[in-house]
């Protein structure tokens, strides 16, 4: 049989439970209220899971994204990375031409 979490029902404790995961109270209100009345018919472990669930989730959405310096940095790269393909392909198309004008049987000039 399922056991409901104590602190599912009301919101404001499911509030408490986000803050304490490490959400901010202006995000942990607005959750709160959409979770109490999903996390009814959840187990605990599936409660906690939920929880910690949501926390990761928006940890990740506030995560700062790379520097600008960074991304300049490893667009960079990877531009020179092209042009060292580039570069390859020039070199491999013309040892292939080279070869295939070496292999072909000397003709007589007379």
């Amino acid at each position: 049989m399922r056991s409901k979490p104590e602190s599912a029902l009301p919101a404001e404790a499911l509030r408490g439970e986000l803050e304490r995961l490490g959400l901010a109270p202006a995000e942990a209100g607005p959750l709160a209220e959409r979770l109490a009345r999903l996390s009814r018919e959840l187990t605990e472990r599936e409660y906690r899971a939920l929880l910690e669930g949501v926390a990761l989730g928006q940890r990740a959405v506030r995560a700062p994204a790379r520097s600008p310096e960074l991304s300049r940095m490893l667009e960079d790269f990877a531009c020179e990375l092209q042009k060292l393909d580039e570069g390859l392909r020039l070199l491999t198309a013309f040892l292939s031409r080279l070869r295939e004008q070496t292999l072909e049987p000397a003709t007589t000039l007379h």
